[in-house]
């Protein structure tokens, strides 16, 4: 069975990227750390066995700091993303994968530099006994989304920008039937409170030994 593992990132440009941190970190700052984030997903997603990897990029994949990643971490390969809103590019990029054979998809963004590999991989697990799987976030919204069937509607009229993503998801999820997983909830870091939590976080698992 072909598996499909996609990361999410928007292309690291000055400016462009964790504008909520950008106000309290600055401009050059908050790039630096958003590459720091996507690299450290990449290195996390090493130990994924049995499973092909690529970059989903928005607005564009043709980028020095992606195409380094991309080799240095053997990803398959990378496209742009295509879509008016989150919803739509992940119905394209689940469809654009089931048309490529894969029979698993899961997705992740690039918010969440501290998930356990081991949560993606439970994720394809999930997707033997269940049509969808979501990685649940603090924040309202979710880490991870995988399928090995697309339903194109609980990704349409979310309400991407608010806490009631994950919320408004699981209606349509309950309202259409579809049999569902959850994964333990995680953490996205979006704003200086979730830097300074992510800060003390990763102080915790240098002193437990863990990274």
């Amino acid at each position: 069975m072909k598996k499909a593992f996609i990361v999410f990132a928007r292309t690291p440009e000055i400016g462009r990227v964790k504008t909520r941190l950008m106000r309290d970190l600055g401009k050059e700052e908050t790039l630096k750390l958003y590459k720091s984030f996507v690299g450290e997903i990449f290195k996390r997603c090493d130990s994924l066995k049995g499973v092909d990897k690529f970059l989903g990029s928005f607005p564009t994949a043709d980028d020095p700091f992606f195409i380094w990643l991309l080799k240095q971490h053997k990803f398959k390969g990378a496209f742009n993303q295509r879509g008016a809103d989150l919803g739509e590019k992940f119905i394209n990029a689940f469809n654009d994968s089931f048309n490529e054979g894969y029979e698993k998809v899961v997705i992740i963004g690039s918010d969440s530099p501290t998930i356990p590999v081991e949560y993606i991989k439970k994720a394809f697990q999930e997707l033997e006994r269940h049509e969808v799987v979501f990685g649940p976030c603090t924040d309202g919204g979710y880490y991870l989304v995988g399928v090995k069937k697309l339903y194109k509607n609980i990704f349409r009229g979310i309400p991407w920008d608010s806490s009631e993503v994950l919320n408004k998801t699981l209606d349509k999820l309950y309202a259409d039937k579809i049999k569902f997983s959850l994964l333990p909830f995680w953490y996205d870091v979006d704003d200086i409170d979730d830097f300074r939590f992510y800060k003390r976080h990763i102080k915790y698992l240098k002193g437990a030994g863990q990274i």
